[in-house]
């Protein structure tokens, strides 16, 4: 059975606000509620420092976008670098390879390959299926 740490060690905390000396990083506190996690901050953006329960090595988890949203384990000397490190670019959306075509079509997702040929008789038939399908045939019958 494993046994958690219930509080930093003294050596530990020192060792962190050492390692932090002289980086744009400043310790903010305690985090609320526990007494294992500590606050930093760095150009606005909040980070969360938890002590792991090994000597030298914490917990980094930053905000949304930063490529550390979940615990990454790592040793003190490796925490202000990996706090002040550029962000990774969002990746981008790819291109609708059929620009100006429906993705559904009366709450049905359009196939590939219907999406490919939507202005051909393919494209006008399944939209006559799917018309069918769902009830929405025009009122044709003579009067």
């Amino acid at each position: 059975m494993s046994v958690l740490p219930h509080s930093i060690p003294a050596r530990a905390h020192q060792a962190l606000t050492d390692a932090l000396a002289g980086t744009p990083v400043t310790l903010t506190g305690p985090k609320p509620g526990t007494r294992v996690t500590l606050t930093a901050e760095h150009n606005g953006a909040r980070w969360e420092l938890k002590w792991l329960g090994m000597y030298g090595h914490w917990g980094v988890t930053g905000p949304a976008g930063s490529g550390t949203e979940h615990c990454v384990g790592r040793p003190v000397e490796e925490i202000a670098d990996t706090i002040t490190a550029p962000w990774p670019e969002p990746e981008r959306e790819p291109a609708d390879p059929h620009p100006g075509v429906p993705r559904t079509y009366l709450g049905i997702d359009v196939p590939e390959l219907v999406r490919a040929q939507w202005k051909t008789p393919l494209g006008d038939g399944w939209r006559l299926g799917v018309r069918c399908a769902v009830g929405k045939l025009p009122d044709t019958r003579p009067r």
